[in-house]
C-alpha cells in the first residue's frame, strides 16, 4: 500500500489532493484568525478552475468545479475544489486558500494554536513543535525561515531529528500566532508544472535514460516501501517496452519513511554512496536487489548487502566505509526529503512527469499521461 510521510501522518486537518477518494476526505478546520475586509480579486474563481486542473494529479478527464468555502485565514479567501475524471481514485476534494491579491496559493494541512499570541521568537513556536514531539517521540526544534515569509505570514521550519540527520519541515504561522499551514505558498500567477521544475534540482544526474531525452520523469522513493517496488518495476518494464518509442529520462530521488521503515535511511545511504563512487547503472542495480530481497531484509542485513554489492561494483570497502552512514551522504538523502517537502510529496511513490504529478494509484494512469506525450507508446500487462 502506499505509505504517508510524516508530514500527512502528523497533520490530517486539511485534505490533500488527489490521495484518496474524495469520500473519504476530512472536513477541514477553520481557523478563527480575523478576516480580510478585502474580497478575493476578480477573476480568482476563473484562474482558480485552471490553476487546480494544472495542481491537481493528472486524469485523463479531469473536470474542475470550485466554489467558497467557510474556513477563515487574515489576507486569503478559502474555497472548495472538487475534481472528478476518468478514474474513481483520483476523485478530489478539498479546501485551498487563495490570497485577496492572488498572488498566492495554498493547499494542504493545517492546525490551530489553542492559546493564540504575537510570534516574535521561536519560544512561540512551541505549540507547533509539541504537536509533533506528541506524536514522534523525539526531539524537535523550531526556526525561523525568513526567506520563505510570504502572503503575510512567517516562514518556519520545523526540525525533527531522526538519528541520522535533522530533516526540516516547511510550514507557515501567521503573525498572532493562531494557525500554522505545513507546507508552502505557490504562485498563483504562474504554472505549477513549471514551478515544480524550479523547486527540483536535478543536477545530480541521478537518472537513467537519454540527456537529451524529450520527457523527464523524476521519482521521489523508499526501497523499504513495497509499493515502490511494484509501481518502480512496472515503470521499468513500461519504458523497456518502449525502447524507441517513449524518449524519457528518469531522476531517482530518495525519500525515505524513517518514521516507520527501520532500515530505510541506511538504505537511501548505500545507493547515494553506490551512486557517488561507481555511478548511476550501480544505483539501480542495488535497488533492484533490494526489492528482490526487500520482505526479508533486516537493518543488519542491508548493512552487508550494501557492503557487498560495493565490492561487486569494483568499490574498495574503505572507500565504501568512507561514505556509508557518514554525513555527508546523509546530507544528500536530507535535501532529496526536505525537497520533496517543498513539493508538496506526501506518499511513496510519488512522480512528476515535466512537473506534472502523476499519481499512479490506478495502472493506466502513468501509460495515459504518457501517451500524451508519445502516442505510439504500447501497453503492458499488469500485475496484481
Amino acid at each position: 500500500m502506499r505509505r504517508r510521510n510524516i508530514a500527512a501522518l502528523l497533520l490530517a486537518t486539511l485534505p490533500v489532493f488527489g490521495l484518496a477518494p474524495a469520500k473519504a476526505k476530512r472536513a477541514p478546520a477553520s481557523p478563527t484568525g480575523p478576516v480580510s475586509a478585502a474580497g478575493p480579486a476578480a477573476g480568482t474563481e476563473k484562474r482558480l478552475v485552471e490553476y487546480a486542473g494544472l495542481y491537481l494529479p493528472w486524469d485523463p478527464d479531469s473536470r474542475v468545479t470550485v466554489q467558497r468555502a467557510n474556513p477563515k485565514l487574515a489576507g486569503f479567501t478559502s474555497w472548495r475544489v472538487q475534481r472528478t475524471g476518468r478514474y474513481e481514485t483520483l476523485k478530489a476534494e478539498a479546501v485551498v486558500f487563495v490570497s485577496n491579491d492572488a498572488k498566492w496559493f495554498f493547499e494542504g494541512d493545517s492546525f490551530l494554536n489553542p492559546s493564540p499570541g504575537p510570534v516574535q521568537s521561536e519560544a512561540d513556536l512551541v505549540w507547533i513543535g509539541k504537536r509533533y514531539a506528541d506524536l514522534l517521540g523525539g526531539k524537535v526544534r523550531m526556526q525561523f525561515v525568513p526567506e520563505r515569509n510570504a502572503g503575510g505570514m512567517k516562514g518556519i521550519a520545523v526540525v525533527l531529528e531522526n538519528g541520522f540527520v535533522p530533516v526540516q519541515v516547511p510550514g507557515l504561522v501567521t503573525p498572532d500566532g493562531s494557525v500554522y499551514l505545513a507546507g508552502t505558498l505557490w504562485d498563483f500567477q504562474a504554472d505549477p508544472r513549471a514551478e515544480r521544475r524550479r523547486r527540483m534540482d536535478l543536477t545530480a544526474q541521478r537518472a537513467s535514460g537519454p540527456a537529451d531525452a524529450a520527457v523527464t520523469i523524476v521519482e521521489y522513493a523508499d526501497m523499504e516501501c513495497p509499493y515502490c517496488r511494484f509501481r518502480g518495476r512496472q515503470l521499468d518494464k513500461l519504458l523497456a517496452v518502449n525502447t524507441g518509442i517513449a524518449s524519457a529520462r528518469r531522476h531517482y530521488k530518495f525519500f525515505p519513511l524513517w518514521t516507520h521503515h527501520t532500515w530505510a535511511m541506511k538504505a537511501a545511504s548505500a545507493g547515494d554512496c553506490l551512486f557517488r563512487l561507481a555511478g548511476a547503472p550501480a544505483l539501480f542495480r542495488f535497488k533492484e536487489l533490494v526489492y528482490g530481497r526487500q520482505e526479508n531484509l533486516s537493518v543488519s542485513a542491508i548493512d552487508e548487502l550494501a557492503i557487498t554489492s560495493a565490492e561487486g561494483e569494483g568499490v574498495a570497502r574503505s572507500d565504501y566505509l568512507g561514505c556509508y552512514l557518514r554525513d555527508d551522504s546523509f546530507e544528500r538523502v536530507r535535501k532529496d526529503i526536505e525537497e520533496g517537502y517543498r513539493l508538496g510529496v506526501n506518499s511513496t511513490p510519488a512522480y512528476f512527469v515535466d512537473g506534472t504529478q502523476i499519481a499512479w494509484t490506478d495502472d493506466k494512469v502513468m501509460e495515459d499521461f504518457l501517451k500524451t506525450k508519445f502516442p505510439r507508446l504500447k501497453t503492458i500487462v499488469y500485475e496484481k
